[in-house]
C-alpha cells in the first residue's frame, strides 16, 4: 500500500493533514505519559506526607494516653501544641 492509500483509508485531505494528526497523536501521548509521570510523582508525595503527619499524630495522641507532659510530646514529635491537643 503507497502513501497515497494510507492516506485515503484513513480519511486524510492531504499529506500535511496526515503529518498533522500523526504529529498531534505523537504529541498526545508523550503529553499524557509526561502528566501521568508528574501526578504520580506529586499523589506519592502528597500521600507519604500526609501518612507522615498520621503517624505523628497517632504517637502523639498515645503519649498523651500515658501522661506525657504535651511539652515533651511536642519537641519528640515535632507537632505544634495545638496540632497535639485536636485530640
Amino acid at each position: 500500500m503507497d502513501s497515497l492509500e494510507v492516506i485515503q483509508n484513513k480519511g486524510y485531505v492531504s499529506i500535511a493533514d496526515a503529518d498533522y494528526n500523526r504529529g498531534f497523536s505523537a504529541g498526545e501521548e508523550k503529553g499524557f505519559s509526561t502528566g501521568f509521570s508528574e501526578g504520580k510523582a506529586e499523589g506519592f508525595s502528597e500521600g507519604e506526607i500526609k501518612g507522615i503527619t498520621d503517624a505523628k499524630l497517632e504517637m502523639a495522641k498515645a503519649m498523651l494516653m500515658e501522661g506525657i507532659p504535651i511539652d515533651k510530646i511536642r519537641i519528640i514529635s515535632g507537632l505544634s501544641e495545638e496540632e497535639i491537643l485536636k485530640f
